[in-house]
């Protein structure tokens, strides 16, 4: 089943940069003092390295003069980062100096006109935080009190994160070289491919301890596992490869054989959200000591149903951290991660429109990541629950987006066609896949929109006389199917999810048709009607897969049943 998509794009390195530089001098006009801008450097910086990295080594992870003049900007940024965090803003006024001095190095005259960058997944939809690698490499440091360390991020996240185990460890007085690689190849059987003067740099650093650092693991573990083994290979042993995960399972459920016996024999350093924000109370500070209500991966459900009976299907693993506050004034507040540095400002910007066109719960701002709304305390809707009022609420909501959300970048006709021809082979099987010829000449829209995505009726709540649509900033931006895209799709959701009749559509797109002068949406909306229960089938079927054994997989598999019977009714 084929549920994500890429979401690399292509970026002139000429504007990365100068949008760095004055990110950069921002920093300084502000005073050094926003932890929150000290992060944005870090990723942003993060991602260009990477981006740059991948262009002037496509076949093997190579050392050239350019690589190592980002890398030590990098460690620059990443010691920046420490100090913002531990507020000693004294000291970074001549790091900033120097690196303003770096962006400025000749070595970085023959850069690569332009670099792809994909959305860096755990500081955008997973909610991992860097300063939980300042934790990790703290206790390492304070465990193995090591004099010299080789540190190696996994790109891309892996960039900025091995920068900020770098820095912490050069703060506290240990001598730091620092690569970054791309493990290569299969997903599940990553492979790493040097060049020769890589090779012989990591084999001449005798004595060193070698930190691989990244996000994961993540199904498999064989990207991580990968590098210990090369590691391996060159004549460092067991006790000075170690692990900078992005958390710490057993490894037994590896899909990797060899990771499984990797993940075994190395040392691993991590420390959690929840020590570093949650426990510490530093989340519930920066809300003027909140009390705080944990509501993620589904928990969030028991607010508004009374009966399990009635939850929609939940995967965990999906769903972004969520909390419930109750402010000192005894108001209460929803924070939803939304992003770290700009993704979420993004998500800031778009909340605030929705907020002021009277389509989304009133925003709040955004702290550490989260974005900060009313709580609305209302009634999620049912499917088949429709009435006019709420078709109307629906048709200007996506008449709205349309007119003030539009975009470029998103999954194209074609893949969403390869998508659908992939998960009704598998979902129905392939005879149901012939006949599925028609949609490569189906039309497609002259305008994208950044949509909403997630048209369900739970994430629309009945306040009163109104009708609030939550969760609406950040579907359009996952990695997931569709990306900004034709506003049919969110028809086609609507109409799918909340099981509108023949009349009840016509009704909807007539209205939408009027408020937005998209006259021929209709004729786009059959491609629709396929891909959206084609997607919803492949993701359900996925979920029910991994939930194995839990309610949320037997709510799956009752979706999984049902776009099945919409989708041979749409082809047939």
């Amino acid at each position: 089943m084929i549920v994500y998509r890429s979401t690399k794009q292509t970026f002139e390195v000429s504007r990365l940069l100068a949008r760095f530089r004055g990110d950069l001098a921002r920093y300084e006009r502000g005073g050094l003092a926003n932890q929150d801008q000290a992060v944005a450097l870090l990723i942003d910086f993060g991602e260009i390295e990477a981006g740059v990295a991948d262009a002037l080594s496509p076949e093997a992870d190579s050392d050239c003069p350019t690589l190592r003049a980002f890398r030590r900007m990098s460690l620059l940024i990443g010691r920046v980062f420490c100090l913002s965090w531990r507020k000693e803003r004294g000291r970074i006024g001549p790091l900033i100096a120097e690196l303003n001095g770096r962006l400025n190095d000749p070595s970085l005259r023959g850069l690569p006109h332009s670099i792809q960058i994909g959305a860096p997944e755990g500081y955008v939809y997973y909610g991992l935080y860097p300063e939980t690698y300042l934790e990790a490499a703290a206790g390492f440091f304070h465990e193995r009190r090591p004099r010299s360390a080789v540190v190696i991020g996994l790109r891309g996240i892996g960039a900025s994160l091995s920068s900020v185990v770098g820095a912490a460890l050069a703060e506290c007085g240990v001598e730091i070289e620092s690569f970054t690689v791309r493990p290569r190849g299969h997903p599940f059987d990553r492979r790493l491919e040097l060049a020769q003067a890589v090779e012989d740099r990591w084999r001449s650093f005798d004595g060193a301890h070698f930190l691989i650092v990244d996000e994961g693991p993540g199904l498999s573990g064989s990207s991580l596992a990968c590098v210990a083994r090369r590691l391996s290979e060159l004549g460092a042993g067991d006790e000075r490869i170690v692990f900078f995960p992005g958390w710490v399972p057993d490894g037994s459920q590896f899909v990797s054989e060899s990771a499984r016996e990797r993940w075994r024999r190395h040392r691993k350093y991590a420390a959690s959200f929840e020590q570093v924000w949650i426990e510490s109370g530093r989340l519930a500070q920066s809300l003027a000591r909140s009390e705080m209500t944990d509501l993620s991966a589904g928990a969030w459900r028991k607010l508004f149903y009374n009966d399990e009976n009635d939850y929609p299907p939940s995967q965990p693993q999906h769903e972004r951290r969520k909390y419930l506050c109750r402010t000192q004034g005894r108001e209460r507040l929803w924070l939803k991660f939304a992003g770290l540095g700009r993704y979420g400002e993004q998500k800031l910007e778009r909340a605030r429109a929705l907020a002021e066109a009277g389509f989304a719960p009133r925003v709040f701002g955004l702290s550490d990541g989260f974005l900060i709304t009313e709580f609305v305390q209302g009634r999620p809707l049912r499917s088949g629950e429709v009435d006019r009022r709420l078709l109307d609420t629906i048709a200007r909501y996506l008449a709205h987006l349309r007119k003030h959300f539009p975009s470029s970048a998103g999954a194209t006709r074609e893949e969403l066609a390869e998508m659908i021809r992939i998960n009704v082979a598998e979902g129905l099987g392939e005879e149901w896949a012939e006949k599925l010829e028609w949609l490569r000449g189906s039309d497609e829209s002259d305008s994208i929109t950044a949509i909403d995505g997630r048209m369900t009726p739970h994430e629309w709540l009945r306040a009163g006389d109104r009708f609030i649509k939550t969760d609406g900033v950040d579907h359009h931006d996952d990695h997931f199917f569709p990306g900004p895209q034709d506003i049919a799709w969110d028809i086609a959701g609507t109409s799918v999810e909340f099981s509108l009749s023949a009349e009840q559509q016509d009704y909807l797109i007539n209205q939408y048709r009027a408020l937005s002068g998209d006259r021929n949406v209709a004729e786009r909306l059959p491609f629709f009607l396929i891909a959206y229960p084609a997607y919803r089938l492949g993701y359900a079927t996925l979920a029910a897969t991994v939930l194995n054994g839990s309610a949320d997989a037997v709510r799956f598999k009752m979706q999984v049943d049902r776009y099945a019977s919409l989708l041979r009714l749409e082809i047939r």
